[in-house]
């Protein structure tokens, strides 16, 4: 079984999990059993790993500390591995899992909800719908509106948050955990490698793949009765101008995390169309997060020896 079925198998039992609420005790051990089992054979799963010819270096980007991990689904193999195991700040890519625990809990996209203060935002406080925080939260990396999402959750924020936590563990995410729904908490923490499963686990919701990767989006605020437009420009605007190839997108950044990007990709490989994660954890700035996707996106699709050293 291949990493893209591992995963389908772990999503289906995540579809699953309210049922499992409804179960007897005997029937929720052997539930709790099964689903171990799933996360631990996702663990274990060993990545193929494939020679291919020299290609020409261009430029040389300077990666170091950075994590960085390029995974192709239908190979069922990472092309490129670097830190991928090292447990480092999450920022912003937190979103993609609010996103995923929110629309488990409901779809609706027209329920109001009050703004959140607990963090900033471009918004100003007033209601919104579930929708509209949804594309300012996924497009913007917009704090105030992932809080506003986690405090409308059955249980209230504190649930929210342990059912985030719940999920990493149903995705097999080993070394991820989250203390807040926005990724701004220092303990919100992954691995490269766990993203990866992370963004291939979001990309079953097609929410999350449509508003994820709109370059930007306008929100009309009424003021003094009159429509004022708010655009909100999506934080990852330049690959998605580059790449129109991109199905999820998700940026992250704070100080100790440093600049983050992962994404999903639909390319070409031998006229066949293969799907792949890119995850970059840890740069330096904006520059070089772009850029290393970007040399990824353009000369490591075949895993060259010196695409391998110097990215």
């Amino acid at each position: 079984m291949n990493i893209k079925d591992k995963l389908l198998d772990i999503q289906y039992a995540m579809e699953n999990w309210y049922n499992a609420k409804q179960m007897t005790v005997v029937e929720m051990l052997v539930f709790v059993f099964l689903l171990c089992f799933l996360v631990i054979q996702s663990a274990e799963a060993k990545p193929v790993r494939h020679k291919h010819k020299h290609q020409k270096v261009q430029r040389v980007i300077q990666t170091h500390g950075m994590s960085i991990i390029h995974v192709d689904l239908e190979k069922d193999a990472i092309i490129k591995g670097q830190n991928i195991e090292k447990v480092r700040g999450l920022a912003s890519i937190t979103k993609l899992m609010t996103a995923v625990v929110a629309l488990d809990y409901t779809t609706d996209m027209d329920k109001m909800l009050t703004l959140s203060s607990r963090e900033g935002s471009r918004l100003p406080r007033r209601e919104y719908t579930r929708g509209q925080l949804f594309h300012a939260m996924l497009i913007k990396s917009d704090n105030a509106a992932a809080e506003t999402i986690a405090a409308d959750y059955p249980g209230g924020r504190e649930k929210f948050i342990a059912d985030m936590n719940i999920r990493a563990m149903m995705m097999g995410l080993k070394n991820t955990h989250f203390n807040d729904p926005t990724g701004l908490n220092n303990g919100n923490v992954s691995t490269a490698e766990d993203v990866s499963h992370l963004v291939v686990g979001a990309a079953f919701y097609p929410t999350i793949r449509n508003i994820s990767t709109k370059k930007e989006t306008t929100i009309l605020i009424q003021v003094k009765r009159k429509d004022r437009p708010v655009v909100l420009s999506n934080t990852n605007r330049v690959l998605l101008h580059e790449f129109d190839s991109i199905l999820l997108s998700k940026t992250g950044f704070t100080n100790p995390a440093g600049f983050c990007v992962a994404i999903l990709v639909e390319q070409p490989v031998n006229n066949e169309t293969h799907h792949q994660v890119i995850v970059v954890m840890g740069a330096k700035n904006t520059a070089q997060r772009v850029d290393t996707v970007k040399r990824i996106m353009y000369h490591g699709m075949y895993g060259g020896r010196e695409y391998d050293e110097r990215v």
